[in-house]
């Protein structure tokens, strides 16, 4: 039985044992040394060899005892663990306590304002009357008044509040120059409101037009609205000239003295509003 002869490592084959190279390929057969490490020069020899190859000294001369080596590499790994122990629960408390991106760190400074308030300049006089003679009062009326009746008979004016007189509206639409073509067109006039409360019960805007007539003379029309918005009327397309469709319009406030402004008197209550022009083709 040859299978349990030993290999040789270079070519595989079986060779009997106690040779010293293979039959096959030559390879030399070299028992198995246990090595040291030499403790002058660091080189690797055999341990059983009295002198270092490489050095020429004992290599066991300086070798460090074993169980010197041991504790002293068990001590190393005790201090590497405890440094590394020590860096990691730094970091964790440094990642804990350090503040987030995105919260923004909040400073609340308190600022005192001391004030030097400067000494009066000038101080109140007083005045000390002396020997003033009491003027005597009389506790009853010498001419009784009867209860619910005034003691003169003129009467008291009345205070009447004068309603504030308005800035000139603002115009607002359409743009100045805008065209609109044909009877049916939608013109939506638009403007600023000259109080945040609105107009009173008595105040309309009044919106003036003014254009060139089929006759050829200057015609005007008034619109009312209590509003800040007004839309044309669509019969006017026929009076205007077919030649000059131009429009000229503004805004007043009007305070009226009845229920119909078309009739009743009225006086402005603000400025005219600028004058803007749109054409109607």
């Amino acid at each position: 039985m040859h299978d349990d002869l030993p290999r040789c490592p270079r070519c595989g084959k079986r060779n009997p044992p106690n040779v010293s190279e293979c039959s096959a390929c030559g390879f030399e057969f070299i028992p198995h040394r246990a090595r040291i490490r030499c403790g002058h020069c660091g080189k690797r020899v055999p341990a059983d060899e009295a002198l270092c190859p490489n050095c020429g000294r004992d290599p066991q001369s300086s070798r460090v005892p074993f169980t010197l080596r041991v504790s002293a590499i068990f001590f190393i790994a005790i201090l590497i663990g405890c440094g590394g122990w020590i860096a990691v629960r730094a970091l964790i408390a440094n990642g804990a306590s350090a503040p987030s991106v995105d919260a923004t760190p909040t400073q609340l400074i308190q600022v005192l304002v001391v004030v030097a308030t400067p000494p009066p300049t000038a101080f109140p006089i007083i005045t000390a009357i002396s020997n003033a003679t009491p003027t005597p009062t009389s506790r009853f009326s010498p001419t009784p008044t009867r209860v619910g009746t005034r003691a003169n008979n003129s009467p008291t004016p009345s205070r009447t509040s004068t309603p504030p007189f308005y800035p000139a509206p603002k115009l607002l639409a359409p743009l100045n120059a805008t065209i609109y073509a044909g009877a049916d067109a939608l013109i939506a006039l638009e403007w600023q409101s000259v109080s945040a409360s609105g107009l009173r019960e008595n105040e309309w805007y009044m919106i003036a037009f003014t254009f060139t007539a089929r006759d050829g003379k200057t015609a005007t029309r008034n619109g009312w609205s209590k509003e800040t918005r007004w839309q044309v009327n669509k019969e006017w397309y026929a009076d205007i000239s077919t030649s000059a469709r131009t429009i000229n319009w503004n805004v007043t406030v009007m305070r009226v003295e009845g229920p119909d402004p078309l009739s009743s008197p009225r006086a402005p209550g603000s400025p005219a509003s600028a004058t803007q022009t749109f054409f109607w083709k």
